[in-house]
């Protein structure tokens, strides 16, 4: 028996929107974060030479959190386009295989 590969366009698109509603939630909270600790604390009121080491470890973060948004971004969109092609492909086999139906 031949293994089958099942693919439910429903299912993915539900993937894609729990993705993109994840990435939105992270850069939410990212937007807060950076008004409490980057503008609150580092450039309004923090000083010093722990501030600037601070600074720098933040803004790295800050850039790691922006990366890891943007991966879940392109993984909805994938996922969302992924089930665009397999329901595309499904119609086309169907069509297919209907009109074979009609020519015998």
């Amino acid at each position: 028996m031949v293994d089958q590969m099942r693919v439910d366009p429903v299912k993915l698109r539900e993937a894609s929107r729990f993705v993109a509603d994840k990435a939105q939630v992270m850069r939410e909270r990212l937007k807060t974060l950076d008004d409490t600790v980057g503008k609150r604390l580092l450039a309004e009121g923090w000083t010093g030479s722990a501030a600037s080491g601070y600074d720098g470890s933040w803004t790295e973060w800050k850039k790691g959190a922006a990366v890891v948004i943007e991966a879940l971004d392109e993984s909805s969109f994938k996922l969302a386009d992924a089930a665009n092609v397999y329901e595309a492909q499904e119609n086309r086999n169907s069509g297919g295989i209907q009109q074979c139906s009609l020519n015998m």
